[in-house]
């Protein structure tokens, strides 16, 4: 493409070659004298004046790749109308809050597009003259600018242009230039427009007025307005506690005039009111809790499509009150949803506020009743940071982890709602606050002997009732059933889980939510926990175990009736194997008061004795028979060979033979049955 340098057209031999010319016509065009070099540069970037090329087929060639040889109409310096500044112009408010009339607006938008194209033009010039090894003349380049912004203000043809007034000198249009690169378009706006002067009520003064509104002793209007003349009567001392620098109400502007005058109170309303202002310092007078829930903008989001895409925690106060010990108290729940089909898990219950325990309990049971259920891994977890930011194995567990920054945003907060007005309500199980706003809501208080008296419950009657009711919401008709049509919530979880997750992995899990004991392999075969004995899954997991280390660490958790049926063995950190309940192999030693099942387990301890057996036969056949002898005494006896006959005697059968290669225990027991 032409390049526009000090008012001349210059083309590279790059866009030489481009127009199809070749470089070996270059240089003999150069030394012909038929071309005039601007610049000698490497990799094709010696420029070439555009007008000295002599040679009619050349130019033609070249006008038809890159267009018209003409610096008029090149458009390096093409202006466009800046359609951003025209809607930035248009939205301005001055301000006493009136808009720019038209013909400002048109003018500032002119004066936005004409800087546009002279940045756009210069950038490109730097480049090219980069490009050549050499930098920008700014001076000259000002004053081609200053000829050129003159003959587009001036252009009669351009009738948009003829409302802007030309720079006539190089310093003003630099000044202003400059300006506008640092400033953008507050930079184009007159002084007299975009001042603080003009304004009654100037920055300063609307920042302290709001200043003595964020207290958080919450004054009101007219307190406000009163603290605001006593400061500037000189009766109120007022400084900035950070930089412990008093504010002076004797100040003034570059004018000589007060900054801080007298306000009516209806001034002062209207300031602290603005939508802006009363946002910005919502959460110093009401705290930040409220402000998150009243006034900061929501996430917009949609449901997912398949269950454990996400499962959301929260903890619940149930909303019947509990009486223990003559004492009222209040009966908690840490719940786990199922974001898509709305399932609950079972929750963990507790008197009182829940504690990181509690959340332990809730993150059991969602494992195990996924584990029994047959379901992947949930992929994300949705949490407060209450309790939560403490639990470091978070990450680790799930793929992703989402901390909410406001209640609002937990989709366990839907849920909760969704049972205790809908089908907890339906039986009786929920009572609503006497302070409601809505009657459908609010509870019916009742007055004994001059004071309310609100009903008590047994807390266990209240867990019972909760627990019914969970289980009825979730075998309950989904609510969108034009995407689920005839599934319950249940269904929903179990049929309708995202392809993309992976099975749960409750050896890795339990690290972090089961039970834990130090224990130790006993006789290769098995470990005590919880005063049960538990018996390897395979006796492969003994490759693991450290050299002489049978000191092992056991993760389990308890099912429905306290019962432990596997434990998850690890040996500082590392991954041994499963070990489960032995108790049920175990068979009465009595052959003659022997059942079927004694038989079956019978079988299974032979089978499994076997299964050792043949697993120490293969390692030991691995190992070669040697032996060894002196060699001083090696050399001797093959110096002088010597006969020996030995001695032969008959054996008792089977003296030699290995004890396991005695008797078939696996093919005994079947026999014997």
């Amino acid at each position: 493409m032409y390049q526009y340098i000090n008012g001349n057209l210059a083309i590279s031999v790059n866009d030489w070659k481009e127009a199809g010319l070749t470089y070996k016509q270059f240089n003999h065009d150069s030394h012909d004298g038929l071309l005039e070099i601007a610049h000698r540069g490497i990799n094709g970037n010696t420029l070439i004046w555009v007008n000295s090329i002599k040679r009619p087929d050349r130019m033609r060639a070249i006008e038809a790749a890159l267009g018209k040889a003409c610096p008029e109409q090149s458009d390096i310096y093409e202006v466009s109308v800046n359609a951003e500044a025209r809607e930035y112009f248009s939205k301005y408010s001055k301000p006493d809050g009136t808009k720019l009339d038209a013909a400002t607006i048109e003018r500032l938008v002119m004066k936005a597009s004409l800087f546009d194209a002279m940045r756009h033009g210069m950038e490109r010039q730097q480049a090219a003259r980069a490009r050549a090894g050499k930098k920008l003349n700014k001076s000259e380049w000002l004053k081609t600018m200053l000829d050129w912004q003159i003959q587009q203000c001036l252009d009669k043809d351009g009738v948009a242009y003829g409302i802007l007034k030309p720079y006539t000198n190089t310093r003003g249009l630099e000044r202003a230039f400059k300006a506008y690169l640092y400033k953008s378009y507050p930079a184009l706006l007159n002084g007299n427009i975009g001042s603080d002067n003009a304004r009654k009520v100037s920055r300063n003064v609307e920042n302290l007025i709001l200043a003595l509104w964020r207290t958080n002793d919450k004054p009101f209007v007219h307190r406000v307005w009163e603290l605001y003349m006593q400061f500037i009567n000189g009766w109120l001392e007022v400084y900035d506690m950070e930089t412990g620098v008093a504010f002076d109400c004797l100040e003034t502007d570059s004018d000589g005039n007060r900054i801080y005058t007298e306000l009516s109170e209806a001034t002062i309303w209207n300031y602290l009111k603005n939508v802006v202002n009363t946002t910005a310092v919502y959460a110093d007078r009401n705290g930040h809790f409220d402000y998150q829930n009243t006034l900061r903008p929501k996430h917009h989001r949609k449901v997912g499509n398949y269950s454990l895409s996400k499962i959301s925690m929260d903890d619940v106060a149930l909303s019947r009150k509990a009486k223990v010990a003559g004492k009222d108290v209040w009966v908690y729940k840490y719940i786990a949803v199922d974001v898509v089909s709305g399932y609950y898990f079972r929750p963990a219950y507790i008197i009182g506020k829940p504690n990181e325990r509690t959340v332990y309990e809730s993150m059991r049971n969602v494992f195990c009743e996924l584990w029994s259920l047959g379901l992947p891994m949930p992929a994300e977890l949705e949490v407060e940071h209450h309790l939560m930011s403490d639990i470091p194995w978070l990450q680790d567990a799930f793929r992703f982890v989402r901390f909410c920054e406001s209640p609002t945003e937990k989709r366990a907060e839907h849920n909760i709602r969704s049972l205790k007005w809908g089908t907890a309500k339906d039986m009786g199980h929920t009572r609503g606050r006497w302070y409601a706003k809505h009657e459908a809501y609010r509870a019916v208080r009742n007055k004994v002997e001059g004071d309310y008296v609100e009903p008590a419950y047994d807390p266990m009657q209240i867990i019972a009732d909760d627990l019914a009711d969970i289980e009825r919401h979730n075998n309950e008709l989904h609510p969108r059933q034009k995407t689920y049509p005839g599934l319950t919530r249940r269904d929903v979880l179990t049929k309708q889980a995202n392809p993309d997750l992976k099975s749960i992995d409750m050896a890795y899990l339990m690290q972090f939510i089961g039970n834990v004991t130090e224990t130790s392999i006993r006789n290769n075969d098995w470990c005590m926990v919880d005063n049960t004995g538990f018996e390897l899954k395979d006796f492969g997991s003994l490759n693991r175990l450290k050299p002489n280390n049978y000191r092992v660490t056991a993760y389990w958790l308890p099912s429905d009736d306290e019962s432990v049926e596997t434990v998850y063995l690890y040996q500082d950190g590392v991954y041994i194997g499963e070990a489960e309940n032995r108790e049920k192999y175990a068979y009465n030693e009595c052959e003659a008061e022997r059942t079927e099942s004694d038989a079956e387990a019978m079988l299974h301890q032979q089978k499994r004795v076997a299964k050792f057996d043949k697993f120490v036969k293969e390692r030991r056949a691995e190992l070669p028979k040697v032996g060894h002898m002196d060699a001083e005494l090696t050399k001797a006896i093959d110096a002088t060979p010597l006969e020996v006959v030995p001695e032969q005697n008959e054996q008792p059968k089977g003296y030699e033979e290995d004890e396991w290669n005695a008797e078939d225990y696996a093919a005994l027991a079947i026999s014997r049955l």
